[in-house]
């Protein structure tokens, strides 16, 4: 039997984190068999090992899941991707506050099984980023101290695993939508929504006592997931040149972590470079947050004006703002900022570019880099189904059915 410890978080360049070990595992073709009892799963933790899980089910693997619920910290989205792949999911839970904790990922073979048992949940966080700890079990099949220890995890789960405890239920349609009903899960934007009320006041202040506590306590830099697995759009720019040619730039892009985005439609203003963006969004009937926020704008603090830059194209275009609108009642972002050399950004939003202009019936991808710099990369709409895929949390602006949709990645 091989232990080995595994940590991850504290040192995010150096680590190798239990997500990679479970992508490893899934692989690896000595392996046939995967269980995992874990309490809380996200569609993105689900999604970093999709391709592999897939492959691995494909050779015949087995795999067969013991999720919990408690917390709302499963979403409604992970639980509705697995019934729509046929996964052998189920789900344990107790109505009276008796939270299903464990974080076990069993991988079994012929010649060895792989154990990881620690702090891990199947979520992105869980598995890359957050600060955990792990160890890493590696039994051969003749060594019997190993299959005794990998014996006794089966024995204790055993009524779960046997279908004979009342806690536990296969995964359907019809349990998903109970669980719903009661909201003991959630969509993953009304859960990020909760989330984000619990922790307003941890939120970043300005303050000497802000300050101090950020000279004391690092930031640390989260572990991205492993590079395989990329979430990719195609950018479908209009740019200018320097000798004011202009061209289309078609090209991949990654969607990365702490990215939103926003439908334009037909834009507003002469030059097309005004876009409303909401105070509040809607998502399956729930309110979510309003795109709004994304720029650090209280929704209802309509006296608040932003004045930020644009950085497209390795130009800089200085003086665009987020301003409430009276006239109209709505928020807005006006593309209007120039380069120190005076060039306009007008110049590519306006008709006589393309069919209707730059901005049109797009998608504006928005990057924050700090509170007054944000990176904007334009998508064609038809990456609107992708981007969904990939957000967190995304809703719709205003009607629930004809509103501009956006979104956080």
């Amino acid at each position: 039997m091989e232990l080995k410890f595994i940590g991850q978080g504290l040192d995010p360049v150096n680590d190798n984190p239990v997500g990679n070990l479970v992508i490893e595992a899934l692989g690896n073709t000595a392996l046939n068999v995967f269980n995992a009892f874990v309490a809380f799963l996200s569609i993105g933790g689900l999604k970093n090992i999709l391709d592999q899980l897939t492959a691995f089910r494909a050779r015949e693997g087995q795999v067969c899941l013991f999720i919990g619920v408690d917390l709302n910290g499963t979403s409604k989205e992970a639980l509705e991707k697995l019934l729509e792949l046929d996964i052998e999911t189920y789900v344990v839970f107790s109505p009276n506050n008796i939270i299903y904790h464990p974080k076990i990922y069993i991988f079994k073979g012929q010649q060895y099984s792989q154990v990881l048992i620690g702090s891990s949940n199947l979520t992105e966080r869980g598995l890359f980023q957050s600060i955990e700890s792990s160890i890493a079990v590696k039994i051969g099949s003749d060594d019997a101290e190993g299959m005794a220890f990998l014996a006794s995890i089966y024995s204790y789960y055993g009524k779960v695993m046997d279908r004979t405890h009342p806690n536990c239920k296969r995964l359907t349609a019809d349990i998903l939508a109970l669980l719903v009903a009661n909201r003991i899960v959630l969509p993953e934007a009304e859960s990020r929504k909760k989330f984000n009320n619990i922790n307003k006041e941890y939120a970043e202040k300005k303050s000497a006592d802000y300050d101090a506590l950020l000279k004391t306590f690092q930031k640390l830099t989260p572990k991205r997931p492993p590079k395989g697995f990329k979430n990719v759009v195609n950018k479908d720019e209009i740019i200018i040149e320097d000798d004011d040619s202009v061209k289309v730039v078609n090209e991949e892009i990654e969607l990365k972590t702490g990215m939103m985005w926003v439908e334009t439609g037909k834009m507003t203003g002469g030059s097309k470079n005004q876009l409303d963006v909401s105070k509040r969004g809607v998502l399956n009937g729930q309110d979510i947050d309003g795109s709004v926020s994304y720029f650090g704008i209280d929704p209802d603090d309509t006296g608040t004006t932003l004045d930020f830059s644009v950085h497209l194209a390795n130009k800089i275009y200085k003086g665009n703002t987020v301003k409430y609108t009276p006239d109209n009642s709505n928020w807005r972002i006006q593309l209007k900022g120039r380069t120190d050399d005076g060039e306009r950004l007008t110049r590519i939003s306006r008709m006589e570019l393309g069919h209707e202009g730059g901005f049109i019936d797009k998608i504006l991808l928005f990057t924050r880099i700090d509170e007054t710099n944000y990176k904007l990369e334009i998508l064609d709409k038809q990456e609107m189904d992708r981007l969904i895929q990939y957000s967190s949390a995304w809703g719709k602006m205003g009607n629930a059915t004809t509103g501009r949709a956006y979104g956080f990645i």
